[in-house]
């Protein structure tokens, strides 16, 4: 399930860093902690706590240049914007959706934006065990270690970059159950047309030394069960998904 949000900034050519997301996240935070109460503590109130969110998000820009500061920030080549939310989870959406109605205007960062309209977009269903997927938002697979310890990030052209990935794709799959089961046998990836991009993202403990973010970026052919594959175009695919990364297209 998911919907687009319209979105306008009151200036034209907005000026965004390179780490947006991180704004256009605490958005649906506020919305959520404005009409969901018992939701927002679920998923936000107590970081020890916090169960991992059944969500992921897009953000379509428009991005004229690259303006050189103290950072590299984005320059929009118009004030428009379209923000994607989708998730599995019926309540969380409409949660979400009537939030954000309250909002009406929300500061991403040194700029206001408005809310002008909403779409709901046709729900995907998948019957088949085989899908080509196109990156929406670049896709993070964590790299973990023997005991399952995340110990940074793993890219396209690694020789274990598919192993790392069905590891993330497991791990997705508590959102199935905890009695499901997914074997190594049961997916084939075919990164082939995918490639490694490198994100600058905001750095709590030094602000001016971004950290980068390794991902995914292009196209990916995965074969897995389909409720497997519905699960990852819903609540999207490997790290950081309430963050903006890792959502999912079919393709064509």
């Amino acid at each position: 399930m998911r919907f687009v949000t319209f979105l306008q900034f009151e200036n034209e050519h907005a000026l965004l860093p390179p780490w947006y997301r991180i704004g256009f996240s605490s958005m649906i935070k506020e919305a959520l902690r404005k009409e969901n109460e018992k939701l927002y503590a679920l998923y936000y109130g107590n970081n020890k706590t916090n169960r991992p969110k059944p969500f992921t998000f897009g953000v379509k820009l428009n991005v004229k240049k690259v303006v050189k500061k103290d950072i590299n920030y984005l320059e929009l080549e118009n004030p428009n914007v379209q923000f994607y939310i989708s998730t599995n989870d019926y309540e969380f959406l409409t949660s979400v959706y009537n939030g954000l109605l309250q909002l009406k205007h929300y500061p991403v960062y040194k700029n206001i934006v408005s809310i002008q309209r909403f779409n709901i977009i046709n729900p995907k269903e998948f019957n088949e065990s085989k899908a080509i997927f196109d990156i929406f938002s670049p896709v993070v697979v964590r790299r973990v270690t023997n005991d399952r310890k995340g110990i940074g990030y793993a890219q396209v052209n690694d020789d274990d970059y598919t192993q790392m990935f069905f590891y993330n794709i497991k791990s997705l799959c508590k959102f199935l159950g905890d009695s499901y089961c997914l074997s190594e046998s049961d997916v084939k990836i075919d990164t082939s047309k995918a490639c490694t991009v490198k994100i600058p993202h905001y750095n709590k403990r030094n602000p001016n030394n971004p950290e980068i973010i390794v991902a995914a970026d292009g196209s990916l052919t995965i074969e897995a069960p389909h409720e497997v594959l519905q699960l990852m175009y819903d609540i999207g695919l490997g790290a950081r998904r309430s963050q903006g990364f890792g959502m999912l297209e079919v393709a064509g």
